[in-house]
């Protein structure tokens, strides 16, 4: 029999599973009842079962052997011949998401990265060796599951399993029909137009029926003329009817089939819909693990857990949410030392609430941190060549604030596997304004920041405007625009080179968009003459695009682009209108993106002649040495290599470099020594130092950090792209 159906099954049943271990363990850990700790342990128990059962079906050898040294583990926990301590719940946390993977490689057919005797190494000694897992007491079948309570027999609502994809096509559907519905309406205009028309006609008759009474006419032609006139007078009567009578029937049919498309939409809309606690679950995880590494203490609160959205925005509301939290964490959240200097208690605090506004979800995120300093952000923006010192200057704090979102910008003084790459903020802002959302930052010094991320209840259809630039229409979402503006020429003036235009109390940019789209067509300011802008943008961060006409706002169903446009970002997608023509949605993202970049290359200088960049890699393994060196050679980069630490200081004395990378642990100059030379005997304070090393816990990386260091890189976790990334980063330019 051919098992491979079953396989996607499995996986999402597997998903689950790890779900269910994972919020297991974390409210064991927080619960002091015993009575629900114990029903806790018997839940993960089940679904670590249940697991291990299907992994053997399939023939999934490795997954049904690491479930059954977990389950082996339960049982312990089960029997009360093991406490479920912190120490133990990391381990088993662990060995869920060793599952998982394995569980993805298995189904996908592709070589799994997890090493099982590793894994289950981490329980040596939990059980012994030759005993099976143990039967939970007193069921007399040892693979059975713990007994639950009876279920009283209901008629409860019957189920039945749906593929994503079917959904999407039966979502796709409505929206056609929504667009037929436009077309229909389309249809309605036009026959009201025709019963203006034919009222127009009866009083042409009637006009030329009394212009011709005032003519002398023979008795014979006065009848014949009176017969033509009455005739033109009973089929002007007979289509007036006639086209009164589709009107109404038209209108009630739109009426009827309007009402049945919006229960329809409806229906398929309720039938994707997903609480947003299917993506809270691994919230709590984040916030224990990141403590645990960091040493801070942190609790997270989470409201909402049953506000309902479309799957499609909750798979890209997933990864902002997560990037957000851990930012609370690692930046937001102090360490127990700060926070009792502060007069805060010990404990960090996150909370996340989920709240539905009529056909919006606001997602806030708020936590009692050390907030952000908009200085340091403006200052750290320059040194990362991201932002002019001019420009600076002139940045409020609020506007500041936005620098969080600039692709590669980040505040962490080392850059670890936690943080400090610079990917995070600005997935956030793509992937909510792929959704039409938006993304608003409040922070203040020492009490914590508050991010709100606004978004669509669903994908259905969007309110979109429509605009002319040139001769061709296009669309951007309602939900990104605050505003319209109308612009005159003697109301701008130029700041820094950039055009820009008073609007309550700042100075707001003004970009054509024929500019940013590459459409040939005439300055839509003239002199004496105005022109309509839309604000788009964030709240502190505005951007004024001129266009040439506002045409309307309305409801529209996006279509994909398909694979062929996948590349672009300019257009989001693409509208069907009533008369059957397609307009472009526009990305808003892009058009500021383009703007700032329009900005750079009219204000920036042209760029001096660039010398290579020469590195230096330190470390006593020969080995390690010259894979560091080729990997950095084939980058572009001038490297020398030093054998340890003293080798190191004197290649740096004899000439410049323009960053180390170095091994920790070398015979007489460590890695620690080394940068703390660097800076103290070498006086090389801004000299990056990258160092690399098996050393990976918090005390660790704390050292490297008051060594000086800018990166700090565990070797189990070494990957030839990140290097590079954290290099070029800490450069703030390629090779």
């Amino acid at each position: 029999m051919d098992l491979s159906s079953f396989y996607n099954q499995f996986r999402e049943e597997t998903a689950e599973n790890i779900r269910v271990l994972s919020d297991g363990l974390l409210a064991i850990e927080a619960q002091s009842d015993e009575q629900v700790r114990r029903a806790e342990v018997d839940r993960i128990f089940r679904a670590v079962h249940t697991i291990k059962g299907g992994a053997r079906m399939l023939g999934f050898e490795p997954v049904a052997r690491l479930a059954h040294e977990l389950e082996s583990v339960l049982g312990e926990l089960r029997q009360s011949r093991r406490a479920p301590d912190h120490d133990l719940a990391g381990r088993l946390l662990r060995g869920g998401d060793a599952l998982l993977a394995l569980s993805v490689a298995a189904v996908e057919g592709h070589p799994a990265t997890v090493d099982v005797d590793a894994v289950i190494a981490l329980f040596a000694g939990a059980i012994p060796p030759a005993q099976d897992a143990p039967a939970p007491a007193p069921s007399p079948d040892p693979e059975a599951p713990a007994p639950e309570a009876p279920t009283p027999r209901i008629a409860g609502v019957r189920t039945v399993r749906v593929r994503v994809d079917r959904l999407d096509r039966m979502l796709n559907l409505a929206g056609e029909l929504m667009i037929g519905q436009q077309v229909l309406a389309n249809h309605a205009e036009e026959l009201a137009t025709l019963r203006q028309m034919t009222r127009k006609h009866e009083r042409a008759v009637q006009e030329l029926e009394g212009e011709l009474n005032r003519l002398r006419f023979s008795a014979g032609q006065r009848h014949a003329l009176d017969q033509r006139l009455s005739a033109v007078q009973g089929v002007t009567f007979q289509l007036q009817n006639l086209v009164q009578h589709q009107a109404d029937q038209l209108g009630r049919h739109i009426g009827q089939s309007d009402m049945l498309v919006r229960d329809l939409e409806q229906e398929v809309m309720a039938a994707r819909l997903i609480p947003i606690a299917t993506i809270y679950g691994g919230l709590p995880r984040v916030v224990r693990d990141i403590a645990e590494g960091t040493g801070k203490l942190a609790r997270i609160e989470l409201r909402g857990e049953t506000v309902e959205l479309d799957r499609k925005v909750l798979e890209l509301l997933q990864d902002p949410l997560m990037h957000v939290v851990r930012n609370a964490m690692d930046h937001g959240i102090e360490s127990p030392v700060e926070r009792t200097a502060a007069g805060k208690p010990e404990t960090g605090s996150i909370v996340v609430i989920a709240e539905a506004l009529g056909g919006e979800v606001r997602v806030t995120i708020r936590d009692d941190g050390r907030g952000m300093d908009p200085a340091r952000l403006r200052d750290r923006a320059v040194r990362l060549g991201m932002l002019r010192a001019e420009n600076a200057v002139r940045m409020s704090d609020p506007e500041s604030l936005d620098l969080i979102f600039l692709p590669g910008f980040s505040t962490a003084t080392m850059v670890t596997d936690i943080s400090g790459r610079g990917v995070g903020m600005d997935v956030v802002r793509s992937n909510i304004s792929e959704l039409s959302g938006q993304v608003l930052v409040e922070s203040h010094q020492g009490q914590g920041s508050l991010i709100v991320l606004t978004l669509p209840l669903t994908l259905v259809t969007t309110r979109v405007l429509l605009v002319r630039v040139g001769q061709v229409s296009f669309a951007l979402p309602a939900s990104s625009c605050h505003g319209t503006i109308w612009v005159r020429r003697d109301q701008m003036r130029s700041i820094g080179g950039q055009p820009t235009v008073a609007l309550d109390g700042r100075d707001v940019v003004v970009r054509p968009m024929s500019e940013l789209l590459g459409i040939n067509t005439e300055m839509p300011l003239k002199r004496g003459e105005r022109a309509p802008a839309l604000l788009v943008g964030s709240p502190q961060r505005l951007l004024a695009l001129l266009v040439d006409a506002l045409l309307d706002e309305r409801e529209a169903v996006v279509k994909s682009l398909g694979p062929i446009f996948a590349k672009q970002r300019n257009y989001s997608g693409a509208i069907q209108l009533g008369d059957g023509s397609l307009v472009l949605l526009l990305n808003p993202l892009a058009l500021i993106q383009s703007a700032s970049s329009v900005r750079t290359s009219t204000t920036d200088p042209a760029p001096a002649p660039r010398r290579r960049v020469h590195l230096l890699v330190c470390d006593d393994s020969f080995t390690t040495r010259e894979l560091i060196r080729s990997i950095l050679q084939s980058a572009g980069y001038d490297v020398t290599a030093a054998v340890d630490g003293a080798d190191a200081l004197d290649k740096l004395r004899a000439q410049p470099y323009d960053l180390v990378v170095s091994d920790v642990e070398m015979p007489r100059v460590d890695g620690f020594q080394l940068t703390e030379r660097i800076r103290s005997e070498l006086a090389m304070h801004e000299l990056p130092v990258v160092l690399i090393t098996s050393l990976a816990s918090e005390d660790h990386r704390r050292r490297g950090l008051e060594a000086g260091a800018q990166a700090y890189i565990v070797k189990s976790q070494f990957d030839q792209g990140s290097l590079l990334e954290v290099i070029q980063q800490l450069l703030g330019s390629e090779p």
